[in-house]
């Protein structure tokens, strides 16, 4: 997952309309997926979902975060920045202001529509989807001597995917320097690791799973490499199946 991007490039993809960046506020409000709210320089986050956007009176309306001090910090922020992906889409935006609010009769916040609104594509890196059997596994450790396993979904040369279903209790833009995938005949790679978002879905079944996607922090070539060649290897095995 490359997120190295030109200052041309994030200008291309600004949009500045008002009529634009309010369709696409209401879409978000429609599809009601989650969007992550980051706040104190990043050292904060909550997920919400955006409930409603009155262009009249210039302000859209997002859900509560779970935890009373979370919200209590948000409100005393300055700017917060919200941040999601459609169908493999960024979307980011700014806002100022935020406040209490009622909608539908029920508790939320409100802030000032934007305006401004990055709507950017992912660039194309390939991603291998890895087996769900005896998976592949990512071993974190946090600033502790207690690890934690993490199945991989995914994998490319930019990052990884993480999918569980169970809450992944991690921020996004949080750093996570102690890192060991364990690739078994193919090696073990030691990084370090970007959190770039942490979405919550549902299963095909209905029940919650929870998403989060990580880029590598300068990932030494000789870790690429290796990489690069398990991914051929489960590519090749994977062949080597369906040909029966």
């Amino acid at each position: 997952m490359d997120n190295t991007y030109s200052d041309e490039e994030i200008e291309r993809c600004t949009l500045t309309s008002p009529h634009e960046i309010g369709f696409l506020i209401k879409n978000l409000v429609k599809r009601g997926d989650r969007i992550s709210v980051i706040f104190q320089e990043g050292r904060q986050s909550f997920l919400t979902v955006l409930l409603g956007i009155s262009m009249k009176d210039g302000v859209f309306y997002f859900d509560i975060g779970g935890s009373n001090d979370i919200n209590q910090a948000f409100l005393k922020a300055e700017s917060c920045t919200f941040s999601t992906f459609v169908d493999g889409v960024r979307i980011q935006f700014s806002a100022r202001g935020c406040r209490e609010a009622k909608i539908d009769g029920e508790a939320a916040f409100a802030a000032p529509i934007p305006t401004r609104l990055l709507r950017l594509q992912r660039r194309e890196v390939f991603r291998l989807q890895l087996p769900t059997t005896k998976p592949f596994t990512c071993r974190v450790r946090r600033g502790t001597p207690k690890e934690e396993l993490l199945p991989l979904h995914d994998i490319s040369v930019g990052g990884i995917g993480i999918l569980m279903p169970t809450v992944l209790k991690y921020e996004q833009l949080e750093k996570l320097e102690n890192c060991w995938l364990d690739l078994r005949e193919s090696g073990m790679v030691h990084c370090a690791l970007e959190v770039r978002y942490v979405n919550a879905m549902e299963s095909r079944t209905g029940k919650p799973l929870w998403h989060m996607g990580c880029r590598f922090i300068d990932l030494p070539p000789a870790a690429e490499t290796l990489i690069q060649r398990f991914m051929a290897r489960i590519e090749a095995e994977r062949r080597t199946l369906a040909a029966g």
